[in-house]
């Protein structure tokens, strides 16, 4: 299903480029500028693409699941991470965050210091819709912060060589994948792939 949109995706940014701006629709979120022959940057636009599931978070009888709050551990386990991401070279220079207050809450963990955009449609969002926001921006270090199992089925799409890692499959809270990511393909380079437990030791 993600190829499906995936390859939709770059049908409409090629028939861009052949017959210009005007073709691309709306909902690309693309701006119609340009004249014909302008390929836009999108279609050669590479960056690097952190793909990472929420931290733990807390059940409880009579909570939306959309109020869930992340556990203690998974305060911590956000903290680790940011450290790691910073460490490793991999500071995000802007982050995409599901509304969730449980995501919201482990991006504030992570305590890193490029924009956000906190944006309802990542709630539980499929990997093709996933895809579709990514693929709308230009950065250089894109963090994109979402649940299971949409961002789990998006890693698995994406990545050309999939990590050996036992928990790449499954996704744990926390899970992260970085990518060299390729706009104009949907697929990307595995850099690392890391889940909190491997910060323990």
């Amino acid at each position: 299903m993600l190829e499906f949109y995936a390859r939709r995706l770059r049908a409409t940014l090629f028939d861009s480029w052949m017959f210009g701006a005007a073709c691309l629709p709306c909902e690309c979120g693309i701006p119609k500028t340009g004249g014909a022959f302008s390929l836009p940057h999108a279609a050669v636009f590479k960056m690097k693409l952190i793909l990472m599931r929420h931290t733990q978070a807390e059940w409880g009888f009579g909570i939306e699941d959309h109020e869930r709050a992340i556990s203690a551990k998974g305060l911590a386990e956000a903290g680790r991470l940011g450290l790691w991401l910073t460490k490793n070279y991999h500071p995000p220079s802007h982050a995409l965050i599901s509304n969730a207050n449980r995501t919201q809450q482990t991006f504030a963990a992570l305590d890193l210091t490029c924009t956000a955009a906190v944006l309802p449609e990542l709630y539980l969002a499929p990997p093709e819709g996933l895809l579709l926001v990514v693929q709308n921006r230009e950065t250089d270090c894109l963090l994109v912060l979402a649940h299971n199992p949409g961002i789990a089925e998006l890693a698995v799409e994406m990545a050309t060589q999939k990590p050996t890692h036992p928990r790449f499959y499954d996704y744990p809270p926390g899970a992260t994948l970085v990518l060299d990511y390729d706009v104009k393909t949907t697929a990307g380079r595995v850099i690392n792939f890391i889940t909190p437990d491997d910060l323990l030791t």
